[in-house]
């Protein structure tokens, strides 16, 4: 973690958990915790970064690659519950990299804390819909060549039937 101080008696303690794997198409939560020692306030934000600390991609709504696939904890989890996690829905490989979170609050002055860092890594999903096909041209190739073999076997009886006949 990362602390930051303030004239000795205000710090904030950032957490942030270093890997975290997911999967094509699916959500991934990425949870920032923070302590605060010495003073506490009802004053604070969180802010994420994609990179760079501060001066990366900030990932928001505001920014195109992340609208619609972005949630963020609400005041009372942020408060009360410490956390100053994001959730990113429907991944892409493209999302892969670190990501900072940074904790700031106003106690008489600013002061801030940063973890980290959180890498994600994004894997490229096996489609299931490919995946059912691949399994049904299976089958029915399956299928047919197991008809193919019924078939000759029939024949073979009929042949052998047939020849049996003729020698009576």
């Amino acid at each position: 973690s990362l602390l930051q101080k303030v004239n000795n008696t205000q710090t904030i303690h950032v957490w942030q958990t270093p890997v975290i794997c997911a999967t094509e198409g699916s959500s991934v939560t990425l949870p920032c915790d923070y302590r605060i020692i010495g003073e506490n306030t009802s004053i604070g934000s969180y802010k994420w970064y994609r990179n760079i600390m501060r001066s990366g991609v900030e990932v928001s709504e505001n920014n195109k690659d992340f609208s619609g696939r972005l949630s963020r904890v609400d005041q009372d989890q942020f408060f009360h519950g410490r956390s100053a996690a994001i959730t990113l829905y429907h991944v892409e490989l493209a999302d892969s990299g670190m990501y900072y979170c940074e904790v700031t609050f106003q106690i008489g002055q600013q002061i801030s804390g940063d973890g980290n860092g959180t890498f994600l890594n994004v894997t490229a999903s096996v489609n299931k819909g490919s995946e059912d096909k691949d399994h049904l041209f299976l089958y029915i190739r399956g299928g047919f060549v197991g008809g193919v073999l019924l078939l000759l076997l029939l024949s073979a009886v009929v042949y052998y039937m047939y020849t049996k006949q003729g020698r009576y």
